[in-house]
């Protein structure tokens, strides 16, 4: 089994429109309550088999100690921190203007940090509006600039949208500029949350990826491997293969990675569920044991899909899903239960997420 704990300490300076997370401003998690929790979960994860990991989410970076709360995940939680190898995920907003960022390069550093990563949407024009920040696309590009003079790498992962298609040539322009050592081509996931909804118009067809062909691998982008998800995960594609082999859910849901995710919130409430995605409140890390933690997780199963959004048994058969979803707009999406997430969406079909704040409430 893989477990991944992702522990909210601070809000994020953007909202990016397709961020399931439900990412965007917000508190942060006082640093006496990070490591009480830090000191009652190390236990009960260090019990668990397999792969385990902690996430400080949404942005480590805005927090107001966050040089020491970096020192205090590295002291208490070693074993279950990002290594070397890791992308360290960033906006790039919160760290270029923090007073006291040569410290916190320094740890990175430290830490065999080699690589940050920096999400792109487009031109200046796109990318702001995508991540709801008027000068997300001039911070990034600031950002990229001082990360090479700090000795770092770094890496861009593309958020895949209609526009981009159309500006793919000016896009390729900014990576140049910016010294891209590395970059990923990324199809965003559908899941059954308002703040996804929204982000539909965004999603490139089909035909809109066509004009990419060829011009991938400039970068390094595994031009083959992006064009199998394309004809693999359009929507009509999807729709042919389930007409024709039918879909069986809890079949799918076995094949799936043996992964469960949990959330714990900037008020040490414990969550099964992905961060803005929360199926089953676990109880509160403040009041709980590290006994009672690692009970509570053990009770629990992978929730990579499928059960981590809805009950399966009622769930619609797929004859009737795709009665109700006619063929429309051909959009790719970067797996076929994305594309089923959205048929059952469009049909009202109730999940089995917690109501609340973040992505269900639609922020």
């Amino acid at each position: 089994m893989k477990y991944t704990f992702e522990i909210t300490v601070a809000g994020c300076n953007a909202r990016c429109r397709h961020c399931y997370v439900s990412g965007g401003p917000g508190s942060s998690m006082p640093l006496s309550d990070y490591r009480a929790c830090l000191e009652k979960l190390v236990p009960a994860l260090t019990r668990l088999k397999g792969n385990v990991s902690i996430a400080p989410g949404h942005e480590p970076f805005n927090h107001e100690e966050a040089a020491a709360l970096m020192r205090m995940t590295h002291a208490l939680a070693p074993q279950f921190y990002p290594d070397a190898e890791y992308d360290w995920p960033t906006t790039g907003i919160a760290l270029k203007s923090r007073r006291d960022r040569a410290d916190i390069f320094a740890l990175l550093h430290g830490f065999g940090a080699k690589r940050l990563m920096l999400t792109l949407h487009g031109l200046e024009e796109c990318h702001n509006e995508i991540v709801r920040a008027p000068h997300g696309f001039e911070a990034l590009c600031a950002f990229a600039d001082l990360l090479h003079a700090e000795g770092f790498e770094v890496a861009f992962n593309l958020m895949l949208n209609h526009r981009m298609t159309e500006d793919w040539d000016a896009i390729c322009q900014v990576l140049e500029a910016n010294r891209c050592d590395a970059a990923y081509l990324t199809i965003p996931l559908y899941l059954p949350v308002a703040r996804l909804r929204k982000y539909e118009p965004y999603r490139a067809t089909y035909v809109d990826c066509q004009r990419l062909r060829g011009r991938l691998d400039r970068f390094g982008i595994d031009e083959a491997q992006f064009f199998a998800k394309v004809e693999a995960f359009n929507a009509a594609a999807v729709r042919a293969r389930a007409l024709q082999e039918g879909w069986d859910y809890a079949a799918r849901e076995r094949e799936k990675p043996d992964w469960a995710f949990f959330h714990i919130t900037e008020e040490l409430e414990f969550y099964y569920g992905n961060a803005g995605m929360h199926t089953k409140r676990l109880g509160n890390i403040a009041t709980m044991t590290s006994e009672e933690i690692y009970e509570a997780i053990q009770a629990q199963r992978a929730n990579y899909d499928y059960s981590a959004y809805y009950d399966l048994k009622q769930l619609p058969p797929i004859s009737a899903v795709l009665a109700a979803n006619p063929p429309q707009e051909n959009h790719v999406y970067p797996d076929a239960e994305s594309c089923l997430y959205r048929w059952l969406d469009a049909m009202g079909v109730p999940t089995i997420l917690l109501p609340g704040p973040g992505a269900l409430a639609g922020a």
